[in-house]
């Protein structure tokens, strides 16, 4: 006999399967979470040793989601990739698609990542702007193993209510959720949806910055330029540098979304100049110009991008597409 996992009958009296069949008939889907370990990180049971049952009851509860933790469990890596493996196989058993999102908080998952699960944590938590910087710099060394249904996850969006327990500057909010469209990783609010800023809201509605998460092409974004020195593969940071950076991501129609950001405390004029332009493949016919938050195209066609980028995690979301 195994335990059978059940939702909390004071939050959910009629059980988790009457919440994913409300939340499918909006047109969404439901996620849930579980750890790899004894425990999660909350204390309550995790699916070590009862991984097919556990797979089978989410299923039957009609989840579209599963988030698998690694606390209370093994630090090694050879442990780590059989557990997920374990809970892969015992997922595809049930028939069911379900998304396995990895969270071992490690760059070192990436390589294995794409055989195991959806997408991986490649970091620690996202509780402030060093953090994001953080999971940034470590992602810069891991999209080659990105792409079509396998994604670097550098950890959930922070808002900038300063109600919250974690928030961060209204441009900071807007920066993080740029980069993560760029850097084709999960969008993922992790801020009480119920009161959300209307800045919040407009950030994390914007359609245009949404479809470049979402382009069909699936490839990570890159640092095609910038002042900030070659990040350390798989190193964790915390010392914010006075630098900035040009990502640049390219999508299925031949554009390349643009993310330029300024970590310094400044505001500091930034440019991709043709030989920028060239390494995203855009060069030397002169561009067209799109900037996303403003929802506007620039006038005429360029040959170089040149932006005052405001100081303090400042930045610009573009389009740049060839005019040719």
């Amino acid at each position: 006999y195994q335990r059978r996992v059940h939702g909390n009958q004071t939050a959910f009296p009629d059980g988790i399967r009457a919440v994913a069949d409300y939340v499918h008939a909006r047109g969404l889907k439901l996620g849930i979470y579980t750890d790899r370990g004894v425990f999660t990180c909350a204390g309550r049971p995790g699916s070590l040793n009862h991984v097919q049952v556990d797979a089978a009851t989410f299923a039957a509860w009609g989840v579209d989601y599963l988030k698998e933790d690694s606390c209370w469990a093994s630090p090694f890596h050879d442990d780590a990739f059989e557990e997920y493996g374990n809970m892969r196989d015992a997922l595809n058993a049930t028939g069911r698609p379900i998304y396995l999102s990895l969270c071992g908080w490690n760059a070192w998952y990436a390589p294995q990542g794409a055989v195991l699960g959806n997408s991986w944590r490649i970091s620690r938590d996202v509780n402030a702007w060093p953090d994001v910087w953080n999971a940034v710099r470590i992602n810069e060394n891991l999209a080659t193993y990105a792409g079509p249904g396998a994604w670097n996850d550098p950890d959930m969006l922070v808002g900038s209510s300063p109600h919250a327990a974690v928030h961060l500057t209204a441009a900071q909010s807007r920066t993080q959720f740029g980069l993560w469209a760029v850097m084709a990783a999960p969008l993922l609010i992790g801020s009480n949806i119920l009161n959300l800023s209307a800045y919040d809201l407009e950030t994390y509605t914007n359609a245009e910055v949404i479809a470049v998460n979402q382009d069909r092409l699936g490839k990570q974004g890159m640092v095609v330029s910038g002042s900030c020195p070659p990040a350390p593969n798989k190193t964790e940071s915390s010392s914010i540098l006075d630098c900035t950076q040009i990502w640049g991501r390219p999508l299925v129609d031949g554009a390349v979304a643009v993310a330029m950001v300024n970590w310094g405390p400044a505001n500091t004029t930034v440019t991709c100049d043709s030989a920028c332009l060239e390494r995203m493949g855009l060069f030397p016919a002169p561009v067209t110009v799109r900037d996303l938050w403003a929802r506007q195209t620039l006038p005429g066609t360029h040959r170089n991008l040149t932006f005052t980028v405001a100081g303090g995690g400042g930045s610009m979301m573009l389009r740049v597409a060839s005019a040719t």
